[in-house]
């Protein structure tokens, strides 16, 4: 575990898992409210096959808190700057909701430093539904805090047959969920997604192979809105059955083998 100092003087957590491997690098961006701890079990299986590198963007995990909501161009200069730090010149990268659109965002701006791009729970045809829980979290933030957000969300982000499997650990996951955020971050991060550029507009020019990987349950993206990502994108789609919107934490081995099958 590192930190590195950006050139506006915030700092940013980051880890490599790599076993000393020469092989190519593998970036997976997080989501919203998750930080390098969500990629742990992830980051051991597939350092056998990539130099991994997690990283927590500003306002999430161990980095630090934003001043006001960052852009996408924002978080995708953060991590052109880590790249240089560490001396990668170029990455697959694998973006997970909020992460989805950094990874989109950095393919826009920087373009001669991505390989390939996976992109999940991510959707071109955004719903009336899916907008309006992301302004009913940002609400439940502000008047109710962090906790009562974390509860709020786990029924729109989790499927029903991990919660059926997981109701015991459930205040455990929220206790975690709070110690590794903090308020001001979260809100800042969501006011900022909110403001991002549409996601169809994002993936409208790209030249870059890519896999979209949905999931069936999930209340924030539909598969047709995935299936169009990809379509815009010219590249594959895959849904993942029995599975909400956290699809590396409630299918990881599916989540997993879709990225090996891709990247390699």
């Amino acid at each position: 575990m590192s930190t590195f100092e950006l050139s506006d003087g915030k700092k940013l957590h980051f880890e490599t898992h790599d076993d000393h491997s020469q092989g190519p690098w593998l970036v997976l961006l997080n989501g919203m409210t998750q930080s390098t701890q969500h990629w742990g079990s992830q980051a051991r299986a597939l350092r056998e096959h990539f130099r991994v590198l997690l990283y927590d963007a500003r306002g999430q995990g161990g980095s630090d808190a934003p001043e006001a909501p960052p852009t996408l161009a924002q978080h995708a200069a953060d991590l052109a700057e880590l790249f240089d730090h560490l001396g990668i010149e170029h990455a697959h990268l694998a973006g997970f909701s909020h992460g989805a659109r950094v990874a989109l965002g950095f393919a826009n701006d920087f373009p001669e430093r991505l390989d390939r791009l996976v992109l999940c729970s991510a959707t071109a045809r955004p719903t009336a539904l899916a907008d309006t829980i992301v302004r009913a979290w940002h609400q439940v933030l502000v008047t109710g805090g962090l906790e009562a957000m974390a509860w709020a969300s786990l029924p729109t982000i989790l499927g029903d047959d991990f919660l059926a499997s997981h109701q015991k650990f459930l205040d455990n996951v929220i206790k975690a969920s709070v110690q590794r955020n903090s308020e001001q971050g979260v809100r800042l991060l969501l006011e900022g997604l909110m403001a991002f550029p549409p996601v169809a507009e994002l993936a409208a020019d790209l030249n870059v192979e890519a896999l979209v990987i949905s999931a069936d349950q999930d209340l924030l993206v539909t598969s047709e809105g995935a299936k169009v990502l990809a379509d815009l994108l010219g590249g594959e789609h895959i849904c993942v059955e029995r599975c909400g919107h956290t699809i590396p934490i409630e299918r990881p081995d599916a989540f997993r083998d879709a990225l090996l099958e891709f990247l390699n």
